[in-house]
């Protein structure tokens, strides 16, 4: 049946009680007391079940080494996409990804609480929750059966029934988001940053109305969007709603929150601002709260900890040259067309952004005092992320008690310029509100107006699929710049480009590879230009002479490649064989296993060929 592991019992956050089948869940009480008809009478025992919505659908750290795995971010390791190797076998809808919608479902049938001010705000962690659940399977899927209630093990109508339509799903996400709204409080009495709340919903409605207004345009016409505009319970949705729908959301919260501007560490040399850099490094998310909406807590005392760091190290998580293209000049204009500075001039007069999220010349760690030379054993191309890099202390697995920011201010500042210029509806007095908020912080110029001429004739190129006589094409172009600069390794990147419809760049075709810093020729080469030699690029045998580090000897020619042959840009991942279909690949395939369990009710996506016959 489809989706069967959704009816097995659900066990309490905490392990309040425990059953042990679906007959004995639907029937009997557990013998001390505990059952589905007294439980979820009291605060505490709703935030025992919620405790356990936040568990299971709150994205952590963990997650962020396969997603910084694009066109501008990547690891030593390709992840399925980028490779080409997802199958419609090799994933299964198990247990764990389904039973959060029966948990929230199941809360929601049951919520008994009698302050009703209490019952109100679980519901709405509950429609919260359902929404972000379902935004995700959205994306991931496409079309997605739609449930808002448990389904009961002899519900076979319920369990075999079809897909809903997107647009629809889509809906009720917007609906649910809604809801959330209302019932909400503004903020939580206790620890508020890491309870969701009013902003909260409006944050995820910006993120999943942009993505599917969006998604619906650049794919109209598709295999995945045959038709833009669709009736559903007497509400047409189209590009155009979904956009309105993250404008107004985000624009709801513009103006009533601010961006951190604190510099604790003193970052920086002769302590000027470094607040970018340090807001990802904090261990206490109060001092951010203006900014972060939502945050995930990790702690030492209470033995919660993550592992990014010691993830980012031996990954060797890395950024690309295109990735470094999107910064512009510190004086706001862009790099010159053709430019291809090398290691040290690449930072130079850039974004202060650029070297507080990647390793520069001069770049200092937390806690040290010396400046840090650069080491390819923590990078494959020479541009380090050190992005949510704290002191040495958090190098090691799971030692990392950094919070992790949900929802942060920024991005929804983004998503509405980013909404409102994909309307064609971008103003002077929307920019000021919001890209030059973001710009403000690290001392940027503002953009001031809204963008009519492309200065920058390669970001034009590079998103080839914003067309020439689009509405406002110059200023989707820059908000893109600015999104990509500021939200960079946040999780974004992969999603972003499948719903511009530039999924072709998650494998590095066109470049043959993963191009990272410019070298302009072999030999010793002292990167950050402080006398000392930092790395050896080499053809043949291994020189016996150099002054360079032996972790920073390498090869070109073998794993590593030049584009020039003798110089150029460092590219790793040359000889991969990079498979991208536009017919397909935009969506992940259903699992075969469940679509012959619904007695293949569950229709397969477009382009992929499961082995089976219908």
């Amino acid at each position: 049946m489809i989706m069967k592991k959704i009816i097995i019992p659900i066990i309490l956050f905490a392990g309040v009680f425990s059953l042990s089948g679906c007959e004995d869940f639907l029937t009997k009480a557990p013998e001390n007391a505990l059952s589905p008809a007294t439980f979820f009478s009291t605060q505490t025992e709703l935030d025992i079940w919620a405790n356990g919505l936040y568990s299971d659908l709150m994205p952590s750290p963990a997650s962020l080494a396969e997603l910084t795995a694009d066109d501008i971010g990547s690891a030593k390791e390709l992840n399925a996409i980028q490779k080409g190797t997802r199958l419609p076998s090799s994933k299964s809808w198990d247990n764990d990804t389904w039973k959060p919608l029966r948990n929230i479902n199941y809360m929601l049938e049951n919520n008994r609480c009698t302050d009703q001010s209490v019952k109100l705000r679980y519901d709405g962690v509950c429609y919260f929750f359902r929404a972000w659940f379902y935004f995700e399977k959205v994306r991931q899927y496409g079309d997605i059966p739609w449930y808002d209630k448990v389904i009961g093990s002899s519900d076979t109508e319920a369990l075999n029934r079809p897909r809903d339509a997107r647009g629809y799903v889509m809906l009720k996400v917007m609906q649910d988001l809604d809801k959330a709204y209302e019932l909400l409080p503004e903020r939580w009495p206790t620890d508020a940053v890491y309870h969701v709340s009013k902003d909260a919903a409006l944050a995820l409605k910006s993120r999943a109305a942009l993505f599917e207004g969006t998604f619906r345009k650049y794919h109209a016409g598709s295999v995945y969007v045959p038709q833009d505009e669709q009736s559903f319970e007497g509400v047409t949705v189209s590009s155009a709603y979904f956009l309105r729908q993250a404008a107004d959301a985000a624009g709801k919260m513009l103006g009533k929150r601010s961006l951190y501007t604190g510099n604790t560490f003193k970052l920086a040399e002769k302590n000027t601002d470094a607040s970018y850099r340090e807001y990802f490094i904090l261990e206490d998310t109060d001092p951010t709260e203006t900014e972060t909406i939502l945050s995930r807590r990790y702690n030492v005392d209470l033995l919660i900890r993550h592992g990014i760091q010691f993830d980012y190290k031996n990954h060797r998580q890395s950024a690309s040259d295109n990735f470094v293209r999107h910064y512009l000049m510190k004086d706001g204009s862009c790099l010159a067309e053709g430019a291809t500075p090398d290691y040290f001039e690449s930072f130079k007069d850039r974004d202060p952004r650029m070297a507080q999220t990647l390793q520069g010349p001069g770049y200092i760690a937390l806690g040290e005092k010396e400046p840090e030379r650069l080491m390819w054993d923590r990078t494959f191309n020479g541009y380090r992320i050190i992005k949510y890099i704290s002191d040495s202390s958090h190098e090691t697995a799971t030692t990392s008690t950094t919070d992790y920011p949900v929802f942060r201010y920024a991005e929804v500042l983004l998503n509405y310029a980013e909404a409102k210029a994909e309307l064609g509806e971008l103003t002077d007095d929307d920019v000021t509100k919001t890209i030059d908020v973001i710009r403000a912080r690290v001392g940027m110029p503002k953009m001031g107006t809204v963008p009519t001429d492309e200065k920058d004739k390669w970001i034009g190129r590079y998103y080839s699929k914003v067309t020439e006589g689009t509405p406002q094409r110059a200023a989707i172009l820059e908000v893109r710049r600015e999104r990509t600069v500021e939200l960079f390794a946040e999780g974004f990147r992969q999603w972003d480009l499948l719903r511009w419809g530039e999924g072709a760049k998650l494998t590095p075709k066109e470049t043959k590879g993963f191009q990272g810093v410019y070298f302009p020729g072999l030999g010793d080469i002292d990167l950050d230009k402080d006398g000392t030699v930092d790395i050896c690029l080499y053809q043949g045998e291994k020189p016996k002479n150099s002054k360079a580090p032996a972790a920073n000897l390498i090869k070109v020619g073998e794993e590593y490649t030049l584009t020039d042959g003798t110089s150029g840009f460092l590219t790793f991942y040359a000889s991969e064989d990079y498979v991208w279909d536009e017919g397909r690949d935009y969506l992940w395939p259903i699992p075969a296993d469940q679509r012959k369990l619904s007695g293949f009710a569950l229709t397969q996506n477009p382009g992929w060929d499961d082995g089976l016959s219908q």
